[in-house]
């Protein structure tokens, strides 16, 4: 079987060739125009205040669950660090279920905030 061969490096000029199409096709309207870059942290800071404020009760569950569903599926052709983040976010969560089983087994009703950070998040997060 036939090693593939490395791709060529485009030159210099086939470079600013390559970017002037690719502006008149943008300016045509053939292709979209470059996306602004997200900025994450903001982005964080306000979806979690929105959350706080708007979510929180037991109904809100189907939502989630119809947005997790969006997020991942069982037959994902391929997975990316989004989906793994969603991914990890379901794990967490059915440990912590598994955490809390534990603790009524046990006939405790309270654990340490370190307790359960050992025995769920860590073990989840270092995947």
């Amino acid at each position: 079987m036939a090693t593939p061969r490395k791709k060529k490096k485009l030159t210099q000029r086939e470079r600013t060739e390559n970017a002037a199409i690719k502006k008149q096709l943008q300016e045509k309207g053939i292709i979209p125009p470059d996306k602004t870059r997200l900025n994450r942290k903001q982005f964080a800071k306000e979806v979690l205040a929105e959350f706080d404020g708007e979510f929180g009760g037991i109904e809100d569950t189907l939502y989630l669950y119809k947005a997790i569903s969006c997020m991942v599926s069982p037959d994902m052709r391929k997975v990316t660090s989004e989906q793994v983040g969603v991914l990890k976010l379901l794990k967490i969560a059915m440990e912590t279920k598994k955490f809390m089983e534990g603790l009524s087994q046990e006939g405790r009703s309270q654990y340490t905030i370190g307790e359960y950070v050992e025995k769920v998040v860590f073990p989840v997060t270092k995947l």
